[in-house]
């Protein structure tokens, strides 16, 4: 795999090391490729065509054709984070290819089901929700968790814009495998046998990455990342969640009847419970939410809940919208996230509204791309 992505690189370098054509394009902008054809500036594991095109001029000896080095000339758009990116036409963009194997290999467990019910219908089990991840922020001389977010790799948090847009100095860290906040040591009695969870880790945010459309007056595109400062070993209490890289889990978003949402309903205002909750929420037409929120709902987002007061109290922003669905295969369950808690859970114990999450099948193209263009 190393190798194949070495020699598309030379590849790359080769054919626009003598490019006359200087063009500075910003991330996913739209463009024209040579032929006439609509499409985004994206990197070329991202472009199907293109990808194909360099590996095979670059390990199986294929040479490529001058007036096919002459197309990537024209269509180069010039490099972003160091990395070469093109026009690719609509139809031809994909999935980064160099996130997506990480995603597909039979070694990168992610979501894995121990346990869907909830003690009690409200705290989870110990351990059961190993993707829940804490944002930690330095506020009033003190350290406060504000927001949630979701563990999709080892080096990547999943959350929402919001909970980094002006905080971007105050946000510092996040924590992983947390239960009940205020203990050091988390154990449950479950019959008989005590079970304890091993320590939280706390860990450093390298890198901020908001989405480069988001809005806040309107909330779009409510999504970010966390690059974290180093690798994060996987244990039983600490692994990812796994993300709807398939047309049929895109599709599920649109059709799954029920979700989870879990958390310890931190908000702006701070943590309003000290142990980690999950509450079943109910998917709702865009219209009920757009109707509630005077405002038209895109398919970039999903309207969720409002079956009770407390249905998105019990989850963070920024933390998941989630279900149960096969992943990959028929017989492999897995927890998918398909949302993230953006915009409603202000009004949480007020009244009973739905709530919009940021529809993550809608933005998979953008996650895959963001962890390739700043290192897996």
């Amino acid at each position: 795999m190393f190798r194949s992505y070495f020699v598309v690189a030379i590849a790359v370098v080769i054919v626009v090391a003598s490019s006359t054509r200087s063009v500075d394009a910003a991330y996913a902008d739209q463009c024209t490729t040579p032929t006439g054809q609509q499409g985004q500036c994206v990197p070329y594991s991202s472009c199907t065509d293109i990808e194909l095109r360099l590996q095979a001029a670059g390990s199986g000896g294929e040479q490529l054709t001058p007036d096919y080095i002459k197309y990537l000339r024209q269509a180069s758009c010039g490099e972003i984070g160091g990395i070469r990116n093109f026009c690719c036409a609509a139809s031809q963009i994909q999935h980064n290819s160099k996130v997506i194997s990480q995603f597909r290999n039979e070694s990168f467990e992610c979501g894995k089901v121990l346990n869907t019910l909830v003690a009690n219908g409200k705290e989870v089990r110990i351990s059961s929700r190993p993707w829940m991840a804490l944002l930690k922020y330095k506020q009033n001389g003190g350290d406060r968790f504000l927001c949630g977010g979701t563990l999709i790799s080892d080096r990547y948090i999943l959350t929402a814009a919001h909970c980094i847009y002006g905080l971007e100095e105050e946000l510092f860290e996040v924590r992983l495998g947390e239960h009940q906040i205020s203990t050091e040591k988390d154990c449950r009695l479950y019959g008989r046998k005590e079970k304890c969870a091993p320590p939280v880790q706390d860990v450093g945010i390298e890198k901020q990455i908001l989405h480069e459309h988001y809005d806040p007056k309107r909330v779009a595109n409510d999504i970010a990342l966390l690059r974290l400062s180093r690798s994060v070993q996987f244990e039983r209490h600490i692994k990812p969640i796994c993300l709807p890289i398939t047309k049929e889990l895109k599709q599920q978003a649109e059709e799954i009847s029920g979700f989870f949402v879990t958390g310890w309903g931190t908000t702006e205002k701070g943590s309003s419970s000290d142990v980690l909750l999950q509450a079943a929420v109910p998917l709702k037409p865009r219209t009920t939410c757009s109707q509630a929120y005077a405002r038209d709902v895109p398919k970039t987002q999903l309207c969720v809940g409002g079956a009770d007061y407390q249905d998105s109290c019990k989850g963070d922003s920024g933390g998941p919208l989630q279900a149960a669905a096969f992943y990959l295969d028929e017989f492999k369950v897995r927890m998918v996230e398909f949302g993230i808690v953006s915009l409603g859970v202000v009004s949480c114990g007020e009244i009973s509204l739905p709530a919009l999450y940021t529809n993550v099948a809608e933005y998979v193209q953008w996650i895959t791309d963001q962890m390739a263009l700043n290192g897996l």
